[in-house]
């Protein structure tokens, strides 16, 4: 089996875990090709993004424009975006770069310049692929359809408008003028809508346009989402009639809550969870769902678990794919009801769409299939989830079905040269590369996973490819995602092969590059809400006391500026964890982003996993962190798919030994 620990010159980090430029060179590569828009200097754009940094909008203008139009049309964008253009200048540019990143936005925040009256077919005009998303521009879209003579239109986006969207007091005061015969039986469903967004200024003035009955409704809400005094008089003012309001069930469920009352807290929930009306908003009880049905799973309560996860009532999205997948997994490994989890595996399979979450369909539907005796069907399923090896699950499926590890993991899988690109000579594509040369990463990769977001398989594949010519892994790898938000695999972007930067490596190479993947996604420069910087993402505490140790002088910039010194750090952090976890990449990804202690603390509750009587694959799937939980599984299905991008072959697949440490 792999060997991750290479050196034992590391060995004093045992003690720790107990208690100069990015070397951005990428294997595999075809053939230099040319690149466009790369001939002229970058130093004319770099002038005009700290021109708009100082808010000299004219001088970033002028010095954008040595770029051609393209240039400038770069600090437009953000001009408009800043909500400081008049209505002509937003639908000019709405027209000529309408395949630019972030124009539902720029468009919301060029609203308020749409004019009221007089424009009429450019209002329409401006609104025709995207509908109103403020109040101004639903008015504007209103009063524009009414002088064209459309009233029924015009009615309707101000009824829409009104059961929707958000608006200051003047915009209601003007679009209830206008329209308020056909707004007058939607008040009570306006206040409601604003109670369940949590709106609580806007609800208010919604409260003088209703009943008193509703008025008390609103105003138990309201206290119970701002956790105010003299709730239960507020409760008990609502009269009998709007007593069972799905939203007032949702408060006095959120109250409960964050109160500590969990037990009520899930009776509350059972009562609601007859039909999607009794729960009025299925989707904004989703989550604390999840969370509580996990909860009870841990706490030794599958039955309770069960029947919180699976009375969900949604129908689509993130979280009925996760809700169904749960309730599979509890009916097939704590209630011996296989058949009933295949159906919840195939729910969940028919919901997503990224090599991830399929492989994970294939790998639990042939797991339940094989339970209810299914062999025929578990073979199907195990081979459908085969499919998808650069997931945790599909490679245990690929390992079910006795398949082989596919071959274009090595990443010598070509595609077709930037020449034959449909996108080569976009508008997108030259300020992407203006903006990449100019140092500005963030803003060209959004101009990037853009343009990828409508290209098919082989020219994501074109497009990574360009990026890692670049030198960009960073941003081949943030294409190579988007391709697997589509349900494409790419590994050699996906998974690009980048020089850390550190002679004498202390740990396992695919390793090493497993984990700076998950943390940084190759971006030396990024750091974390909680302080974590740089390539591996290392806390400042962490990187001194192991520098220290190393005996190395400590430097917090040096972490963001210097890629080798926080990857030297890094793997001899890693390094340290290995000497306390072994062999057990599990382990020691999870030490790495939960601290050490906490995979000590879950081995007290739920076992040694890397001893046979403990299911490594239970014991991932009841870590209490979701970010844990996905990181351990990230890091692992890396560690096949780098082995065979560092040694160009694949070699035998026998992936439940190897997060088995075993």
């Amino acid at each position: 089996m792999p060997v991750y620990f290479i050196t034992m010159k590391w060995l004093p980090l045992l003690l720790l875990t107990c208690a100069p430029a990015f070397a951005a060179g990428v294997q595999g590569m075809p053939a230099a090709e040319p690149v466009p828009h790369q001939s002229r200097p970058s130093m004319g754009l770099a002038d005009a993004m700290t021109q708009l940094r100082r808010g000299n909008w004219s001088g970033a203008l002028e010095a954008a424009a040595r770029h051609g139009p393209v240039g400038r049309d770069i600090i437009e964008w953000h001009r408009l975006r800043a909500g400081l253009g008049t209505f002509d200048e937003a639908l000019s540019f709405s027209r000529r770069r309408a395949d630019w990143p972030g124009m539902p936005y720029l468009r919301q925040r060029s609203e308020k310049a749409v004019p009221l009256e007089g424009r009429a077919p450019d209002v329409i005009d401006f609104f025709s692929s995207n509908a109103p998303t403020t109040g101004n521009g639903a008015l504007a879209l209103s009063m524009a359809f009414s002088q064209i003579g459309a009233q029924g239109d015009a009615e309707a986006q101000a009824a829409l408008a009104w059961l929707e969207l958000p608006m200051d007091a003047e915009t209601e005061r003007m679009l209830l003028a206008r329209y308020g015969r056909a707004l007058e039986g939607l008040h009570e469903a306006r206040l409601d809508a604003l109670l369940w967004e949590g709106a609580p200024a806007a609800a208010r003035r919604a409260m003088t346009r209703v009943g008193a009955g509703w008025q008390a409704l609103a105003e138990a809400r309201l206290l119970l989402r701002t956790m105010g005094e003299g709730i239960d008089a507020a409760i008990a003012a609502v009269p009998e009639a709007l007593a069972d309001d799905a939203g007032l069930a949702y408060e006095r469920f959120r109250w409960r809550m964050a109160k500590g009352r969990r037990d009520s807290a899930i009776e509350l929930l059972a009562a609601r969870s007859s039909s999607a009306e009794e729960l009025g908003r299925p989707e904004l009880w989703a989550r604390a769902r999840r969370d509580l049905a996990r909860a009870e799973m841990r706490g030794g309560d599958p039955e309770r678990a069960y029947a919180i996860a699976a009375s969900h009532w949604l129908t689509e999205g993130s979280d009925f794919a996760d809700l169904e997948w749960l309730s599979g997994y509890l009916a097939l490994t704590y209630l011996d009801q296989p058949q009933r989890a295949v159906e919840h595996f195939k729910r969940f399979r028919s919901r997503v769409e990224t090599p991830i979450s399929l492989g994970r369909a294939g790998y639990w539907e042939g797991r339940a299939q094989e339970a209810a005796g299914n062999m025929e069907a578990a073979r199907n399923a195990y081979a459908f989830g085969a499919e998808f090896q650069t997931s945790f699950y599909g490679l245990l499926a690929a390992e079910r079905a006795e398949l082989p590890l596919d071959p274009l993991l090595t990443g010598a899988e070509s595609f077709p040269p930037l020449s034959e690109a449909s996108f080569r000579d976009s508008a997108a594509l030259e300020a992407g590369l203006l903006l990449q040369a100019a140092g500005e990463r963030a803003l060209a990769e959004r101009f990037f996973i853009t343009i990828g977001e409508t290209l098919p398989r082989a020219e994501l594949g074109t497009l990574a490819d360009l990026a890692l010519r670049l030198g960009e892994p960073h941003l081949g790898l943030m294409i190579a995602k988007e391709a697997a938000r589509q349900g494409h695999e790419i590994a050699k972007a996906y998974y690009p092969v980048v020089d850390l930067g550190v002679e004498d490596m202390p740990v396992a190479r695919e390793l090493a590059l497993a984990i700076a993947r998950r943390e940084s996604e190759f971006d030396p420069g990024v750091s974390s809400g909680v302080g974590a910087s740089g390539l591996m993402q290392l806390m400042p505490g962490t990187a001194q006391d192991v520098a220290r140790l190393l005996g190395l002088p400590y430097s917090k910039e040096r972490l963001f500026s210097d890629p080798s010194y926080n990857a030297t750090l890094g793997s001899a952090y890693l390094a340290g964890l290995i000497n306390r976890f072994g062999n057990n990449p599990i382990l020691v990804a999870a030490g790495y982003n939960a601290g050490p202690g906490r995979p000590m603390r879950w081995m007290k509750e739920r076992g040694d996993p890397r001893g046979a009587r403990v299911d490594m694959i239970d014991w991932i799937e009841h870590i209490p962190f979701d970010e844990t939980r996905n990181y351990v599984m990230r890091v692992a299905e890396s560690l096949p798919v780098y082995r065979a991008r560092l040694e160009g072959r694949v070699r035998p697949l026998d992936f439940s030994a190897e997060i088995a440490g075993r």
